[in-house]
């Protein structure tokens, strides 16, 4: 048996970031380009840059520099902000997963049901 669970950071009711969010801002940062964290995420450009204005615009802050193209070319990190607070909320949804999984075992130990 698995236990599933769902953990996500609102602002008044409004889902400001969860794991999805979370994964996808971690990898814009990690690729330097909001393009190819939507293509690995089997995403468009458009709907990403959607995804991230609506987690400034709930967040309250910037999540996302962008660099326009040209020689050297474009990119996107996050900001160091919003780099904080993704790697912080990313910890804890994984502190409560596993807090929650391991609850699971105490609960339903081999042989208890």
């Amino acid at each position: 048996m698995e236990i599933k669970t769902k953990f996500w950071i609102e602002n008044r009711g409004e889902v400001v970031l969860g794991g999805g969010k979370t994964e996808l801002l971690l990898t814009i940062d990690r690729l330097g380009s909001i393009q190819r964290a939507a293509d690995a995420f089997g995403m468009s450009y458009r709907h990403a840059w959607g995804v991230i204005k609506k987690i400034e615009q709930r967040a309250g802050f910037k999540m996302v520099e962008t660099k326009l193209g040209g020689k050297e070319g474009g990119g996107a990190q996050l900001t160091p902000k919003a780099k904080a607070f993704v790697q912080r909320a990313d910890s804890l949804f994984k502190e409560l997963q596993a807090v929650a999984e391991k609850r699971v075992r105490q609960k339903f130990q081999k042989g208890s049901f």
